[in-house]
């Protein structure tokens, strides 16, 4: 009995430690975010996607303790947080990049517009 509940507390120890770790790479994408340092947020999100696919195949094998559950339930909070703030972010980027090329795309028909006045 004492070996089974020894390979609970381990068990509950690997799932949140993974929780932990894909809570850490959700807070570092979220400075990135901030930062706007897109190339660092795109290279750590491989790592990120990596831990949660890792995390669930774990996770289909195990069944955590209420206590564990308890925390895997705040960390997964954190992890939204962060997810949350990085999407706000991301929705920004894609705002400020369309905006970026309409405009682009404006001065590009305005200067053929000029162009082809000027050979008329």
């Amino acid at each position: 009995m004492a070996q089974q509940s020894l390979s609970w507390a381990e068990a509950d120890g690997d799932i949140l430690a993974r929780y932990e770790t894909i809570r850490d790479y959700s807070r570092m994408m979220q400075h990135y975010a901030r930062a706007a340092d897109w190339d660092r947020l795109i290279e750590l999100q491989a790592a990120y996607v990596g831990a949660m696919q890792a995390l669930a195949d774990a996770e289909q094998r195990v069944t955590l303790s209420a206590g564990a559950n308890d925390h895997k339930v705040g960390l997964i909070g954190e992890i939204r947080g962060a997810e949350s703030e990085v999407r706000a972010c991301l929705d920004r980027r894609m705002t400020e990049l369309s905006r970026h090329m309409a405009d682009s795309r404006h001065r590009q028909h305005a200067a053929q517009a000029y162009e082809n006045q000027g050979h008329a």
